[in-house]
């Protein structure tokens, strides 16, 4: 009995190490046989282990995620068996090359960054996974109706006016430890899925976006006055840190 396919939720709890061993293989499996993918994960991997490895207080325990990264790049640089013909030599020669870039990938720490970005960011990643799901479920329905004073009048939060092309496609107010929070799951205009979070917070954020890696996903945050923001997706750090000063240049809604 064929597998069941790899989903991309299943690929950021597999970098955030919250996989049973049969999903774990599965991903890894899937990976094997996606360079691209791999590529991609194993960035994730090392720019959260020299994230980690930057903070003071770095726990030891966590290095779990080196291990992930190490045990991946062997994977990917055995040859292939017989029976796994879909891995070809092409391939096994791309993987070859991304193994090698690991070290500089490892190397990454987000310029601007600091020791450990603000609370809100975790609630700001939590949302966005969410909202994943949420998309792939058809008993969650989805609701794309966004009116900016109507939000404001009822929440006090303001967000800034979405770049030309972006479309909402569902909005949520959720709770957050800094008390009721915006999330605005949009797609851009080249077809990429971002979530934009904001709440009122006094918590301590640059003006102008910075961008990292955080449980799995890239987000940048930056606030403006009495705001706190966050856009997260799962483009590199420095894609969303394009798209992040695009959105925070606009003016509030």
């Amino acid at each position: 009995m064929p597998a069941d396919p790899v989903s991309e939720i299943e690929i950021l709890a597999y970098v955030d190490g919250e996989l049973d061993l049969g999903r774990r293989l599965a991903v890894e499996q899937h990976l094997a046989a996606c360079p691209r993918a791999a590529a991609r994960v194993m960035a994730d991997l090392g720019a959260q282990t020299a994230l980690r490895l930057a903070q003071p207080a770095f726990d030891p325990r966590e290095a779990g995620l080196a291990d992930a990264a190490a045990r991946l790049s062997a994977m990917l640089a055995r040859p292939p068996r017989a029976p796994m013909p879909f891995f070809s030599r092409r391939r096994a020669g791309v993987a070859a090359v991304t193994v090698a870039g690991l070290a500089t990938v490892v190397a990454f720490v987000p310029k601007g960054a600091t020791a450990s970005p603000p609370a809100y960011v975790s609630s700001a990643v939590m949302a966005f996974q969410t909202g994943l799901i949420r998309a792939g479920m058809h008993s969650q329905r989805a609701d794309a109706t966004f009116d900016p004073a109507d939000v404001q009048r009822s929440t006090n939060i303001r967000v800034p006016t979405l770049p030309d092309g972006w479309q909402v496609t569902d909005v949520q107010l959720i709770p957050s430890d800094e008390g009721p929070a915006l999330q605005i799951m949009v797609h851009t205009s080249d077809a990429r899925v971002v979530s934009i979070f904001a709440v009122r917070s006094s918590v301590t954020a640059p003006a102008k976006p910075i961008a990292t890696r955080y449980g799995g996903a890239s987000v940048a945050y930056w606030r403006h006055g009495e705001m706190a923001y966050a856009l997260t997706g799962l483009d590199a750090p420095d894609a969303l840190d394009l798209a992040a000063e695009d959105l925070a240049d606009n003016r509030l809604s």
